[in-house]
């Protein structure tokens, strides 16, 4: 993450502080964009979003003048990464014991079911590693790795990894952090060729690099699922306010997919962005009498 992009991402999260536990009648607080002075504080999440929805398009833009469009493989994990920042979205400002207290007997917390899913992208992601590394080796079939070779590609021990995603929120949450950034970085430059070469992982059979590939976004998206039911079990459904940030936190992971491969591009727009999105974010501190 570049310094543009780590300050766009922090305006965002700054925004969300502010307005997370908004009401409805606070939406409705008075608040005005030009001639748009009907909608209160409740347009502000709309000019958020819609920067960003603009600055995505305008990535997109530079990328095509400068030559570098996004590769299939960038664009799947774009969508890979809209999928991680709705995941976060959507447990924002939910108290570390709601997250690990289960809807029902013998049902997973948020907890246990983030654990799974961190755990699961570094299988995808080391599965995708030791495939590409044998493949660009001269390897026509690639065998599964051995525990060996999973650390060694992890940059831990698994009795590590095992403690890390069965202990405390905050521990699962930085390693889940860690391997997507692993993922976005490391696996950007798979070509197109190598998409439809085959990997070995649990299956009976090999599976494509492609299909590997879409799998982090799919099944992050069902277990995301699983977590709303359960946050609505536990009696934290979304509210409205809820319900913008992660559209917005959706528009965010759209900007910064749109640079996977070429984070340099842009860099004025996205700073310009993050200056837009902090003047928002002052104006509501002010309505809010904060």
């Amino acid at each position: 993450m570049t310094e543009a992009t780590l300050s766009l991402a922090q305006s965002i999260d700054a925004f969300a502080d502010l307005t997370q536990n908004l009401t409805d009648t606070d939406l409705d607080r008075p608040w005005a964009w030009n001639s748009y002075d009907e909608e209160g504080v409740r347009f502000a999440f709309f000019r958020v979003f819609e920067e960003l929805r603009t600055l995505t398009v305008q990535l997109q833009q530079e990328r095509q003048i400068a030559g570098r469009p996004p590769s299939s493989a960038q664009r799947i994990l774009a969508q890979y990464h809209v999928a991680y920042r709705d995941l976060y979205a959507a447990m924002r400002g939910i108290d570390a014991t709601t997250l690990d207290t289960p809807p029902a007997e013998a049902e997973w917390p948020v907890r246990q079911a983030l654990g799974h899913i961190a755990g699961a992208d570094a299988g995808f992601f080391t599965v995708l590693v030791n495939a590409l590394t044998q493949l660009r080796a001269g390897v026509s079939e690639p065998v599964k790795m051995d525990l060996e070779t999973y650390e060694a590609i992890l940059g831990m021990k698994a009795t590590d990894e095992d403690a890390a995603l069965e202990g405390p929120l905050t521990g699962i949450m930085a390693f889940h952090e860690m391997i997507h950034g692993r993922i976005l970085a490391e696996l950007a430059d798979i070509s197109e060729d190598e998409l439809a070469l085959p990997s070995v992982y649990w299956e009976s059979g090999p599976l494509s690099v492609r299909f590997r590939l879409h799998r982090f976004e799919s099944h992050m998206r069902q277990h995301t699922v699983q977590i709303d039911k359960t946050l609505v079990a536990l009696g934290h459904g979304p509210t409205e306010a809820r319900r913008l940030l992660r559209m917005i936190y959706g528009a965010l992971a759209g900007a910064e997919g749109a640079l996977i491969g070429a984070e340099e591009v842009g860099a004025d727009l996205v700073s310009a962005t993050a200056n837009a999105i902090a003047g928002y974010t002052a104006e509501i501190a002010v309505v809010l009498g904060q």
